[in-house]
């Protein structure tokens, strides 16, 4: 069915079905030799539906939601992760076939980070644990341990903004962990350990104070990236870009989709096109540094200017997203023993601190289509293709760090981003990387009290871009961390050095 728009094209895209209500059965008790015959209980369609589409559900709605989920299936089960800045909780629901013989793959799903600006994440998210519950899609359970974490910013979507409470976009907080929200997320990956990590969001097609003023809209479908920063671990990477993101592709695609890797945001006419952001400031490239697949979906947010069946057109928004979820599922589900392999493998050898996007000379520009924002016409415009990444200041990374200064700011950090570390009981003499390669190393004297970080495990190279101040995604970029370093005091963080002889106490160089 057509419906009419507003100044824009009749859409004619078919209209999304309410999903139907989802019924189970209860096996009765056995009684003797004998059994009760199967009572069939009716679970509540999600809140959006039960709501009919008027508005989006409010984080109470999604927690009794979440609730109900739990106490209807024994596969599923509700951890508390962290509280948001005004308190909500922060929820994960679980789900796993409780056979304990059993070993998934463990699949962290987050939704909505970006609150009420990107409803249809946690909306689809409760349609997906329906129908891996009681759907075609419970055999994935056998294979697949699934968390999802379908509100990851409860108060931004209760007040009806992008950022949190405090007014702070936790999507790009992954570095300096400083909301509760980004530090529940971080604990989640803590905690589940997963081999594999989506992010779900939407991508507004109007984007009203840039490219919507030049008379464009987007026309992107649904786009997915990967963990994309040259330290993550080549095996993943590898696997990533050349057999997952195709697969993907291919999946959505099938579905009857557009898809397309994802393009960074176009906000005027004749930018240069990159991909996905290469930051660790962003959740999918500090979880694929961490040596995992690290996936991001945006589906279309369509524009507010057009009239559609539902508000928003939230019900084909939410359903789109929910397909895309599904697909990322079985994709990982046929590739898991590929995905276990290369998230297994020991992480070592150089790496870069930096990179950035950089004309691509084999291939100048990129023909992308726009729509017309008057006419809804799709148009194509030429763009300088800049999608080559280019890597900088490779390092060979030390055995370790040792922190001597600024304790009280950098320890809270490492906890949130759970890079483990000892503490110096006593003065302790270690050797450190020097300052020249006439001085490669030089002992030191550690003061009681210091952190050693020992590279050795998963989030290894992840410490040495926190904590190297040439890294673009160094902790001492942020003001507060930049007073550490100083000309004439010591430095905050050594690199460890292996020399071969034991450093003599009596000639190290003691900091305090």
């Amino acid at each position: 069915m057509a419906f009419p728009t507003a100044g824009g094209p009749v859409s004619t895209r078919p209209r999304a079905r309410a999903p139907r209500l989802v019924r189970f059965c209860l096996l009765a008790a056995l009684l003797g030799t004998g059994s009760a015959p199967a009572a069939e209980t009716a679970v509540a369609p999600p809140p959006l539906v039960r709501n009919q589409y008027l508005r989006i559900s409010s984080s109470a709605e999604i927690s009794a939601d979440l609730a109900l989920l739990a106490a209807a299936s024994t596969l599923a089960r509700i951890e508390v992760l962290g509280r948001s800045t005004q308190g909500r909780a922060l929820e994960a629901l679980v789900l796993k076939d409780p056979d304990p013989a059993a070993a998934p793959l463990r699949v962290l799903m987050i939704g909505s980070q970006h609150g009420a600006s990107e409803p249809a994440g946690a909306e689809a998210m409760l349609e997906l644990a329906r129908e891996l519950l009681w759907g075609e899609s419970r055999e994935l359970l056998e294979t697949l341990q699934v968390v999802l974490i379908p509100n990851a910013n409860p108060d931004g979507r209760d007040l009806g903004r992008r950022s949190n409470a405090r007014g702070i976009n936790i999507n790009t907080d992954f570095v300096r962990a400083g909301e509760a929200e980004t530090r529940a997320l971080l604990h989640a990956l803590a905690r589940y350990e997963p081999q594999v990590v989506l992010d779900s969001h939407e991508s507004a097609v109007l984007k009203r104070k840039s490219l919507g003023r030049e008379g464009w809209l987007t026309d992107f479908e649904i786009q997915y990236e990967i963990a994309n920063h040259p330290a993550v671990p080549d095996p993943v990477r590898a696997l990533s870009a050349n057999d997952l993101l195709p697969a993907l592709l291919q999946a959505a695609i099938a579905a009857g989709h557009d898809a397309n890797r994802y393009i960074g945001e176009i906000t005027r006419i004749g930018q240069p096109i990159t991909n996905g952001g290469l930051s660790l400031r962003n959740l999918r490239n500090t979880a694929g540094v961490q040596n995992r697949v690290s996936l991001l979906l945006e589906t279309r947010l369509d524009s507010g200017e057009q009239t559609y069946a539902t508000r928003g057109n939230i019900a084909a928004r939410v359903a789109r997203q929910r397909r895309a979820l599904e697909s990322c599922l079985g994709v990982v589900h046929r590739w898991r023993t590929q995905i276990e392999k290369v998230t297994a493998l020991d992480v070592a050898g150089p790496f870069p601190l930096a990179a950035g996007y950089r004309l691509d000379h084999h291939h100048p520009w990129i023909d992308i289509g726009l729509r017309r924002r008057d006419s809804g016409a799709l148009v194509a415009h030429r763009f300088p293709d800049h999608r080559r990444v280019e890597s900088s200041d490779v390092i060979e990374p030390p055995p370790g760090y040792l922190v001597v200064a600024g304790r009280q700011l950098l320890q809270p950090v490492l906890d949130a981003q759970a890079i483990a570390y000892t503490r110096v009981q006593e003065p302790r003499t270690l050797w450190v990387r020097g300052s020249s390669a006439n001085f490669p190393a030089e002992a030191l004297r550690a003061p009681t009290g210091s952190l050693l970080i020992d590279l050795d495990q998963r989030r290894g190279r992840q410490a040495a871009l926190l904590l190297e101040p040439n890294s673009p995604n160094s902790l001492f970029r942020y003001a507060e961390f930049a007073t550490l370093i100083t000309a004439e005091g010591p430095r905050p963080v050594y690199p460890l050095a292996l020399p071969s002889a034991e450093p003599d106490p009596a000639a190290a160089r003691s900091v305090h």
